[in-house]
């Protein structure tokens, strides 16, 4: 039972201040830091009426901290509206802090941490601001605080983990040395070659390598007890809070660190390693968890592994997610027992220098239980024999690890679908070109990135930003491409067919006219084709639900779920499932056939707009959530376009900017969170990205699409763009070459770029049809086909909007050829939200 101080309330909810007090983030696209408030405020400004309403309500005072990000611009990381370093405490935040505490009024003093980006919380133990209770909740969609309500009153027992780590400092991850808007010092050149709609002048350098999130702190904190001086571990180099770097100063909260009702330390449960068996596949751990506490609730089991390192060897992460399991919820007194697996294939490395492939190194590996990372690693460095004496913050237990020997090193080159594992992204490095990007190596903390500024675009890398110009195409003749035959076949024929039924999939292809190819491949599956009773389809957003469309049967809203990094934060894989298959109800009542979800990029640094609707800075974690969505997704009948595929970890510049880094960091880290989803989960769609891939657009990546989406994968996914903003930065003819599919609702500027080469050019013509052979594939065993009997016929209309919009254009274009172009434009950017 809550009662609310209605006179606050009213106070906050009515104020108009001569500044105003109306929290903002700018507008959606694009925000400038000066439009962006936080908006509190000042306690200047209370009344005594507001003041004189404490004593009535002194049991608790909640106050909410917010911060939000948004698409197509990254949060401020300088001054803002109305302060500076948006993810810190603002002085006008700590004013109302301190007014709770100097009232002497209030027993309990909660603070709830809304914000899907990692806060410094700092001050959260620092006495002048008198907090006694914080919950991270995040972004909790349209019913969620309900539920925080009900873990305030105790009637729900939280048990969420931080699918991030909480830094003291959020610029002092190596990834933040090198985010932002940096520009090639001879951009003026590289528009002078190839246009500036190529947006190919801009850049990003992953310097960090591995060493993202925790595996850049945890990795150090582990060397600064097991080699300090020789690794330069506490060093001053990256020390952002203080002259030296210190773990204990560093770091609040660590990944996968969470507490629940029950105990006075908010750790009720006891888990102990039962059995630990290793086989040909991986290991085997079985886990007994026990409620020591008073409390019904549920236990996360993480489990954590540490490989075999060598300095100046394949860098590798002191510690790494690499299982994790959910309890059902435990009576006090209750124990259960989980079994968790840990695939070999997850134990490896990948040495993207001398063996080109994963690696299972020779030595010790050590598998440990932990309430998140660090407590992981610090039951790690007791099996090692470690104590605090040695450097370490407390004390670990070495009875809750495993410890394995590999006798010898092992390639696993063996891909999912069983052709070789090899490099295929060397491009993507700044080496290829040339340069020496300095990686940061925990064989000396020294290494810690500096800013990667003054890049010059060689003539090599400004060829291959130009992805238009790469394409060269082919014989002009054409006859030996069937078109436009009367097989009597449809697309709900195709149901159930298999892909590489050969004869079947000709016969539909073949009575396809070049028209209708370019029409589903350029169209986005939005047009029918009346010659194959394809109907038309739709697909919309997104992560946060489909929640801009209506249901079909009575007009209601559909549903508006809360942030990815919250679902994350569950480490409840079930959970996520049955959220994958609500979604897929949602899509399907709302007559969507596609979902631009879930979105899995990396929160590679905590400014990031979108991590509010992404997983988590881990890849493992987020791969293991994106799978059991996409399967609920899959389960209705809905094709999931999982995104941004792939390095689209900012927005600022996102639309074309050179994503430069090694191929371990790209597959450890940034495919990891994409990988299970298209193995395990046979997801039937992707959605690229707008950057680049190294200098290469993503979607005319071949290493990318086609080497290791279709090679080691062996998907058979739609590969779809991010909404096509323009056909010189998202060719068609290289990124069809190269593996792309669809491009998202481009509407007919991009038609109109393809239609005439493609009755001249037989290598085009032949990217078309089998984009079509792998569009029409996917959408044949999706939604789009219910209702649809294998003889129905499909007509092509034109709705009264649709013809009076051309009617429009059409007078537009006898006035200004030009700004029919800007109209289509934009147009289309309103269409949908990528």
């Amino acid at each position: 039972m809550f009662e609310v101080n209605s006179t606050v309330w009213d106070f906050y909810k009515s104020y108009d201040g001569k500044d105003g007090y109306t929290r903002s983030n700018g507008s959606y696209m694009g925000a400038k830091a000066e439009d962006i408030f936080i908006a509190e405020v000042p306690v200047s400004e209370y009344t005594d009426a507001v003041r004189d309403s404490y004593d009535a309500y002194s049991d608790a005072a909640i106050v909410v901290f917010s911060r939000v990000g948004g698409e197509g611009s990254d949060m401020p990381t300088g001054d803002f509206g109305d302060g500076t370093k948006y993810l810190s405490l603002q002085e006008q935040e700590k004013d109302v802090l301190r007014e709770i505490q100097d009232s002497g009024k209030f027993d309990k003093v909660i603070a709830l941490i809304n914000t899907s980006n990692a806060m410094e919380l700092g001050w959260v133990d620092q006495e002048e601001y008198g907090i006694d209770a914080c919950i991270w909740i995040g972004g909790v969609g349209q019913s969620g605080a309900r539920a925080v309500a009900k873990a305030l009153c105790g009637e729900i027992n939280p048990s969420g983990h931080l699918a991030d780590t909480y830094a003291a400092d959020s610029f002092s991850s190596p990834a933040m040395q090198n985010f932002g808007d940096f520009t090639f010092t001879n951009a003026s050149e590289i528009e002078a070659q190839i246009g500036a709609d190529n947006n190919g002048t801009k850049y990003v350098v992953y310097a960090e390598g591995i060493y993202v999130g925790y595996r850049y702190y945890e990795t150090r904190y582990a060397d600064s007890v097991l080699d300090p001086a020789g690794t330069n571990a506490a060093s001053s180099a990256g020390a952002f809070m203080g002259d030296t770097w210190n773990y204990t100063d560093e770091v609040c909260y660590s990944f996968g660190y969470g507490l629940s009702y029950g105990a006075e330390d908010g750790q009720p449960y006891q888990q102990e390693i039962r059995s630990a068996q290793m086989g040909d596949d991986g290991l085997t751990l079985t886990v007994e968890v026990t409620n020591t506490g008073t409390a019904a609730g549920k236990s996360v089991v993480q489990v954590y592994l540490q490989q075999p390192y060598t300095a100046g060897g394949i860098e590798k992460s002191a510690v790494q997610l690499a299982a994790f399991a959910k309890t059902d919820v435990l009576q006090p007194g209750e124990s259960c027992q989980v079994e968790l697996t840990v695939d070999r294939q997850d134990m490896a490395s990948y040495d993207y220098k001398d063996a080109k492939t994963y690696v299972l190194d020779a030595g010790d590996y050590y598998f440990a239980l932990g309430n998140g990372a660090h407590d992981a690693l610090n039951n790690i460095l007791a099996a090692r024999g470690k104590t605090v004496a040695d450097g370490m913050d407390y004390e670990g237990d070495a009875a809750l690890t495993y410890r394995w020997s590999n006798p010898a090193k092992e390639l696993l080159n063996q891909s999912y679908s069983g052709n070789e594992i090899t490099n295929r992204l060397d491009s993507a490095s700044l080496e290829y070109y040339g340069y020496e990007t300095g990686y940061l190596t925990r064989s000396d903390w020294t290494t810690f990135p500096e800013t990667y500024t003054d890049l010059t675009a060689t003539d090599e890398m400004i060829a291959d930003i130009d992805a238009e110009g790469s394409y060269e195409p082919g014989s002009s003749d054409i006859s030996s491409i069937i078109t436009g035959q009367d097989n009597q076949m449809t697309l709900a024929k195709m149901t159930g067919v298999a892909f590489d039924d050969t004869e079947a999939w000709d016969k539909i292809l073949n009575q396809l006219t070049v028209d209708e190819m370019v029409k589903i491949v350029t169209g986005s599956g939005l047009s029918p084709i009346p010659s194959i009773a394809y109907p038309a389809m739709f697909m919309k957003d997104g992560p946060q639900g489909n929640n801009q469309r209506t249901y079909t049967e009575d007009g209601s809203t559909a549903t508006g779920y809360c942030g990815e990094v919250v679902r994350a934060s569950t480490f409840n894989t079930e959970l996520l499932r049955r959220v994958g298959e609500a979604m897929g109800e949602d899509w399907l009542r709302t007559d969507t056939e596609g979902a631009y979800t879930p979105a899995v990029n990396i929160h590679r640094t905590p400014y990031a707009g979108r991590n509010f609707e992404y997983f988590s800075e881990d890849g493992y974690l987020s791969g293991q959530m994106a799978l059991v969505e996409v399967e609920g997704l899959q389960s209705k009948g809905i094709i999931p376009y999982i995104k941004h595929f792939a390095l689209n970890d900012q927005e600022t510049n996102r639309q074309g900017i050179c994503t430069f880094s090694n191929e371990q960091a790209i597959r450890e880290i940034y495919l990891k969170a994409f990988e299970a989803a298209f193995t395990e989960g046979a997801v039937k769609g992707t959605m690229g990205s707008f950057n680049r891939i190294g200098c290469t657009w993503s979607g005319a990546c071949a290493g990318l699409m086609k080497d290791i989406v279709r090679t080691e994968w062996g998907s058979t996914a739609i590969i779809d763009t991010d909404i096509a903003i323009n056909t010189t930065l998202q060719s068609v003819f290289a990124g069809l070459e190269n593996g792309s599919t669809m491009w998202a609702t481009s509407g007919t500027v991009f038609y109109a770029h393809v239609i005439n080469q493609a009755s001249t050019d037989a290598k085009l013509l032949e990217n078309l049809r089998e984009a079509c052979h792998i569009i029409l594939y996917n959408l044949a065993d999706s939604i789009g086909v219910n209702g649809l009997s294998p003889t129905a016929h499909v007509v092509e209309t034109t709705p009264y909007w649709e013809a009076a919009a051309y009617a429009v254009i059409a007078v537009l274009a006898v006035i200004d050829l030009a700004a029919v172009v800007v109209l289509v434009r934009g147009s289309l950017g309103k269409k949908k939200e990528a």
